[in-house]
């Protein structure tokens, strides 16, 4: 018996944002390529399973633990499990998810413990020393784990296996190495959501973009092709950018609407836009098939092939709201984080999806190494010129060195990263005066109220150059509940959902939200 978990989740209450969890598409893969294999598993998804529990988390006192408990995870792990896994996407995780592995390990002990995802392929030897794990998988899972379930299950070595790490009975720290990319990805297993409770994600709006109705999260594409230094992406991923058909991408989009009834799919490619065939192929095929569904694009894609023509076809295909990442408003900084952007163009880009009708939003990030207040204009600059043209959101998200990245490494032969708890989190303090500046010009109070000039000035000048679509999108989000933009979600947050999630951390008033 295998047993799949999906690790609690956090939730902070200060900053300017709430953390929501999304249904963990990654863990998903895994399920539906075991499942083919036929080996007997069961799936917990501890996040899923109690999405209005909360209690207390001790590391932080502003944070939360959102989801089932330790205990109540422990009881739901079949007594005949021999395999557990789970995975670790972000490294603001890490220390709960290493916490619980701990908790399990007391009570199966002779269990193999494996952990996958984007942290432990990042820093699998010290996801491996400091905590129970007996294996990482690293890289792109489902072959590399079912692999292993395979020789594990059946009492065959699986030290060999590629795309592991583990410490042997020396206490050497062994690799096999990067698993090799998978170039047939249609022919990967669909994600198994009948083993999640993804009713509760889809009716709780637990999605990664703005509400727009009933949704469900897709991945088009995998990999992306550039090597911004920031991004953990290549150690994860290499440079390989591979796309899926784009009738199976639609297949999926189809069978969800009539299996789950969405209206909606978030599509968490790291970048959905880069080849401009796939792009055209795929609006057609949505276009003729008329599923009357519309798509976004939370995370951001790139802008190279978009123009009149193709913003056209998204349109017509139900792309409603998308999100372009120039980063920085400064050419130098462009060039040392190797972000390949062209600003010019990319304004051009923002004009043509505006005047188009999409709801689109751009990110903004501040604090690298190299930023200094000459750079930090230039972003304000930009940003000013955003708002001019239209843009409905910015993001300023305060640069943090994730593990796996260039910068990471950087800072880390530099000494400047204490390598603990409290870094792993920091990026849960993303919009408070917490979050420390890497910057070697910029104080950390001086970035932060670096950031809260940008969004003043974004907002401040999108409400005063467009002020009836303001007031439409803010009273569709007060009295409708409608998130059109990330403005929206974030007001509905403040106004409602905050205020909910502070009655539910209180165990007085639980019972009157129940209620509710």
């Amino acid at each position: 018996m295998i047993t799949l978990i999906n690790s609690p989740g956090l939730k902070s209450f200060s900053g300017l944002q709430m953390h929501t969890p999304n249904p963990p598409l990654g863990l998903a893969y895994i399920a539906g390529a075991i499942k083919e294999t036929g080996i007997p598993y069961t799936v917990i998804d501890a996040t899923g399973e109690a999405l209005d529990t909360i209690s207390p988390y001790g590391k932080r006192d502003d944070f939360m633990i959102q989801g089932l408990t330790f205990d109540q995870i422990v009881r739901r792990i079949p007594t005949e499990t021999r395999l557990i896994g789970l995975s670790c996407m972000f490294s603001t995780l890490w220390p709960l998810t290493r916490d619980l592995a701990e908790h399990i390990r007391a009570h199966f002990p002779e269990a193999i413990m494996v952990l996958g995802g984007e942290h432990c392929t990042a820093v699998p030897e010290l996801s491996l020393r400091t905590s129970v794990f007996d294996i990482v998988v690293l890289g792109e899972g489902e072959e590399t784990f079912v692999n292993l379930a395979k020789a594990s299950l059946a009492g065959e070595p699986w030290h060999e296996i590629p795309g592991i790490a583990y410490i042997d009975d020396n206490a050497k720290f062994q690799t096999t190495g990067l698993s090799a990319r998978n170039k047939t990805i249609d022919q990967i297993p669909s994600p198994d959501w009948d083993s999640f409770p993804i009713e509760q994600y889809i009716s709780g709006h637990q999605i990664n973009g703005s509400n727009l109705g009933r949704s469900m999260p897709l991945l088009s594409t995998r990999g992306c092709p550039y090597q911004c230094t920031f991004c953990s992406s290549p150690g994860m991923w290499t440079t390989r950018y591979i796309t899926r058909d784009p009738k199976t991408v639609a297949d999926e989009i189809e069978l969800y609407k009539n299996k789950y009834n969405i209206v909606n799919v978030d599509f968490e490619d790291l970048t959905a836009v880069v080849k401009r065939r796939w792009v055209v192929d795929f609006c057609h095929e949505l276009i003729k098939r008329q599923l009357n569904v519309t798509w976004q694009m939370p995370s951001g894609t790139r802008s190279e092939v978009f123009d009149s023509e193709v913003a056209e076809l998204l349109y017509r295909s139900g792309c409603r709201a998308l999100a372009f990442a120039p980063e920085t408003g400064s050419p130098e900084m462009l060039k040392l984080i190797k972000k390949q952007v062209d600003l010019s163009h990319m304004i051009d880009a923002m004009q043509i999806a505006v005047r188009q009708g999409f709801k689109l939003s751009c990110f903004i990030v501040i604090g690298f190494p190299e930023e200094t207040k000459a750079t930090l204009r230039e972003s304000l600059k930009l940003v000013r010129r955003m708002a001019l043209l239209g843009v409905h959101d910015v993001s300023v998200s305060k640069f943090v060195p994730y593990p796996g990245s260039y910068l990471f490494k950087r800072l880390q032969e530099e000494g400047r990263i204490a390598i603990d708890d409290e870094f792993f989190m920091s990026p849960m303090d993303f919009y408070t005066q917490k979050a420390p500046s890497y910057s070697n010009h910029v104080t950390t109070k001086e970035l932060y109220f670096a950031m809260l000039w940008i969004f003043v000035n974004f907002y401040v000048i999108s409400f005063a150059c467009r002020p009836f679509r303001t007031a439409r999108i803010l009273l569709k989000a007060v009295f409708m509940g409608t998130e059109e933009t990330r403005f929206a979600k974030w007001l509905n947050d403040i106004l409602f959902v905050r205020r909910r999630w502070r009655k539910l951390a209180d165990p007085a008033k639980r019972s009157s939200v129940a209620a509710e």
